[in-house]
C-alpha cells in the first residue's frame, strides 16, 4: 500500500459538443465501430504523419482502442483509446502533424470507437478552445483548412464516457498529438516532446498516475544524447491535466515561446528568461532553447508525485498499490528524460582557498507542534554553524567564484542524497544516484553512516535550493531541504535586509501534513524592518507536489516591489521592474524580489494556495516597519 496519498491539479475545462465552424461532412461509414484491442506503438514525434503533396496534407486518421506499454514493451499494458493513421497502428502520442506555413490541411477522420468522441484543436490557429467537431461511433468526418500562424499547438479528443464521468482520466487519457506550424524556409532542427498522464480515479487525492513524455514513463523514456555547447532546441506539449514543473539538473534552459495549445506567444530577445524549473499549466506548450553543459542529467517535473518510484503501470492496476524505495538508478519513475552530453566542461574563474564544509544529516526532535523528522546542521572548521538540527536545514550561504567542499555526512538509518539545485557542476556532484558520473565513478547513494564529498565552484550568484534526492516523498516532508545563497565576491549575507522564506510541507501524507513557511505551520514572529531600507526577499518553493502564492500586502492591499531574480538567474534591466507583489511559485522554483519599505506601518507577507485550489491554506507573516 501506498504509504501516501498523491494530491493532483487537475485541469478546468469543459468541453462542448457542437460542430466546428470549419467544414465538417458527415459521411456513412463502411464498417461498425472496432472493438478489437491493438498492441499500440510510441510515437518519438520525429517522423510526421500524413502525406503532403503540392502544399496540401492528407491524413486520415482512426480512433482505436488498443494495448498501451507505458514501460517495457512486454511489460504491463492498459487498455486505452488512442489515434492512428489508416491501416497503421495507434500511437502515443497520435500521430505528428508538421506542415509549413500556409499548407492546407485534409483530414479524414473514422470514429473506431463504440463512443462518441468530440475533436478538439484540429483547426487552423490561432482558433479557439470551442472549435470543435462530434463524431458519433462508427462514423467519419472530413475537415478543410489552412495551417494558419507558425507555433507549438496539440489536437486531442474526449468520449462521451468521458464526459458522462466513466472511466475519466483512463481510456481517454492518451487521447492527445503534436501540431507544429513551421514558419516558411530553413527551419532549426528540434524535438517535440508530449507530457501524458494516466489516472486511475476521478479522486484528485487517492489516484494513482503513471506520467509519460511521448507515450513512455522512465527509465523507458527515451535516452538523448548531445555533445557540450550544441544549440538544442525543444518544444513541450502537456496534454495532460496537471500542472509540470520542468526542472533542468545541472544547468538553465531559455524559455522562447509559450501558449495554450490554440495560440502561441514567441518571445522577442529581451523578454526571453532563463530558468532551471518552468511550471507548465495543463494544456499549454513551450518552445526552449538550452546550451548542454558535459556530464549526465536528468530533465523531470519536479512535482514528487510524478518521479516517485510507484508510479508505475503495475502499481495503477492493482487495488493497493506496493510502497517502493529504489535506491539506485530506479528510484525514479514518470517524467523523467536521462540527457548523456560528451565532451569537456569550461573552466570556472575561480579564486581564493577552497572553503570546507561538512553538512550533517539527523534526526530533528518534535518542534513547533511538528513531529519528529529530520533535518540538517552545517559544520564549518570542527563547529557548529547552526546550533539545532532544523528543517528547514541552516542557510548555505557561498561566494561566487570561490570553490566550496561540502561533506555530507548521513546520520540516519537510512540511504540519502542532496541535489544542489540550480548549481552548475560537475554531474558526479549533483546528488541523482545511479545516474551521475566522474569518469567510471557513479554518484552513489550516501548509506548510513557514510559520507559524500561534493566539490563545485558556484560560477553566479543567487538563491537555490539544496534538498534530499532520494526516497523525496518521505526526506523531504521530514525536513531535508535549505536556502542556497550565492553572493557576490565581498558581499557580506546580513538577515536585517535579506530575507528567506522557505514553503514546504510538514510530513509525507499530503492530506494531513500541513504546509509550513519557515519551518512553521502556524503564523510566525512578527519581522521589524528599518524605514527607508531595501530589502530583498528570496522565496522558494520545495514543497512536494503544491504551488504557492505569495503576497506582499499594506493597509491597502497589494503593494509594488521589484522583480531581482528567477531560479538565481538575475533577469535582465527590462524584466527588473516594479510591478504588483503577488507571485506564484510552483514546486523547485525560486524568485527574488526587493521592496522599499519606505513609511512606517504593518506589512502582510500571505502565503497560501491558489483561490481556485480544492484544499485551502495560508500563513500570514506580520512585518512592521518603523
Amino acid at each position: 500500500m501506498l504509504a501516501t496519498p498523491l494530491t493532483r491539479v487537475v485541469r478546468k475545462c469543459s468541453v462542448v459538443l457542437i460542430l466546428a465552424v470549419f467544414a465538417a461532412c458527415p459521411l456513412t461509414a463502411q464498417t461498425p465501430p472496432a472493438t478489437d484491442s491493438l498492441a499500440i506503438q510510441i510515437n518519438s514525434n520525429r517522423t510526421p504523419g500524413g502525406k503532403l503533396e503540392h502544399g496540401v496534407l492528407t491524413l486520415h486518421l482512426e480512433l482505436r482502442q488498443g494495448d498501451w506499454y507505458p514501460e517495457a514493451d512486454t511489460g504491463p499494458s492498459m487498455k486505452v483509446f488512442a489515434f492512428g493513421e489508416e491501416g497503421q497502428p495507434p500511437q502515443v502520442p497520435g500521430p505528428l502533424i508538421r506542415v509549413p506555413q500556409g499548407t492546407e490541411i485534409h483530414v479524414i477522420l473514422h470514429n473506431l470507437l463504440p463512443a462518441v468522441a468530440v475533436l478538439h484543436g484540429m483547426h487552423q490557429h490561432p482558433g479557439e478552445a470551442t472549435d470543435t467537431v462530434e463524431v458519433p461511433a462508427g462514423e467519419v468526418r472530413e475537415l478543410h483548412f489552412s495551417a494558419g500562424v507558425p507555433g507549438t499547438y496539440q489536437y486531442w479528443a474526449s468520449t462521451a464516457e468521458n464526459l458522462n464521468g466513466r472511466h475519466p482520466y483512463r481510456d481517454d487519457s492518451q487521447l492527445a498529438g503534436a501540431f507544429i506550424v513551421d514558419p516558411p524556409g530553413r527551419v532549426e532542427a528540434d524535438r517535440v516532446f508530449v507530457i501524458g498522464l494516466w489516472r486511475s480515479q476521478v479522486d484528485v487525492v487517492l489516484s494513482q498516475d503513471v506520467p509519460v513524455i511521448n507515450g513512455k514513463s522512465w527509465p523507458y523514456t527515451e535516452r538523448l544524447t548531445y555533445a557540450a555547447g550544441e544549440p538544442v532546441r525543444w518544444r513541450w506539449i502537456n496534454a495532460s491535466d496537471s500542472v509540470h514543473p520542468l526542472h533542468m539538473h545541472g544547468s538553465f534552459y531559455r524559455v522562447d515561446s509559450e501558449g495554450d495549445g490554440e495560440r502561441d506567444k514567441s518571445f522577442e530577445a529581451a523578454q526571453r528568461r532563463m530558468v532551471v524549473t518552468h511550471g507548465m499549466l495543463p494544456g499549454t506548450t513551450m518552445s526552449t532553447f538550452w546550451t548542454p553543459l558535459a556530464g549526465r542529467w536528468i530533465f523531470h517535473c519536479h512535482l514528487v508525485a510524478h518521479f516517485l518510484p510507484e508510479m508505475t503501470a503495475a502499481n495503477a492496476l492493482v487495488a493497493r498499490p506496493e510502497r517502493i524505495h529504489e535506491h539506485g538508478s530506479n528510484h525514479m519513475a514518470g517524467l523523467v528524460l536521462g540527457i548523456t552530453v560528451t565532451g569537456k566542461r569550461p573552466a570556472v574563474a575561480s579564486h581564493g582557498r577552497t572553503r570546507k564544509l561538512r553538512l550533517l544529516v539527523r534526526g530533528r526532535p518534535a518542534r513547533n507542534g511538528l513531529p519528529p523528522g529530520f533535518g540538517y546542521q552545517l559544520e564549518e572548521s570542527h563547529k557548529l554553524v547552526s546550533p539545532d538540527v532544523s528543517a528547514p536545514g541552516p542557510p548555505v550561504v557561498l561566494e561566487r567564484g570561490r570553490p566550496v567542499e561540502i561533506t555530507v555526512v548521513n546520520q540516519l538509518q537510512e540511504p540519502t542524497a542532496v541535489h544542489w539545485h540550480g548549481m552548475e557542476l560537475e554531474s558526479y556532484y549533483d546528488g541523482v544516484v545511479g545516474w551521475g558520473t566522474d569518469g567510471r565513478k557513479i554518484t552513489p547513494a550516501i548509506e548510513p553512516g557514510g559520507s559524500f564529498r561534493v566539490r563545485f565552484t558556484p560560477p553566479r550568484a543567487g538563491t537555490f535550493i539544496y534538498h534530499a534526492h532520494l526516497n523525496d516523498e518521505v526526506q523531504l516532508g521530514s525536513g531535508l531541504y535549505g536556502a542556497l545563497i550565492v553572493l557576490e565576491p565581498g558581499a557580506q549575507f546580513d538577515p536585517a535586509n535579506d530575507h528567506i522564506f522557505v514553503v514546504s510541507r510538514g510530513g509525507a501524507d499530503e492530506v494531513t501534513a500541513p504546509r509550513l513557511l519557515n519551518g512553521r505551520a502556524d503564523d510566525p514572529p512578527t519581522l521589524y524592518w528599518q524605514r527607508g531600507q531595501r530589502n530583498r526577499l528570496r522565496l522558494i518553493d520545495i514543497t512536494a507536489n503544491n504551488p504557492a502564492l505569495f503576497s506582499l500586502k499594506g493597509p491597502g492591499g497589494l503593494t509594488q516591489w521589484r522583480a531581482v531574480a528567477k531560479d538565481g538567474a538575475d533577469l535582465p534591466a527590462n524584466q527588473a521592474v516594479m510591478q504588483d507583489s503577488q507571485q506564484i511559485l510552483f514546486s523547485g522554483e525560486t524568485y527574488d524580489f526587493e521592496y522599499e519599505s519606505r513609511e512606517s506601518g504593518s506589512l502582510r507577507l500571505e502565503v497560501g494556495s491558489n483561490p481556485t485550489a480544492a484544499r485551502r491554506w495560508k500563513i500570514v507573516q506580520r512585518i512592521e516597519v518603523r
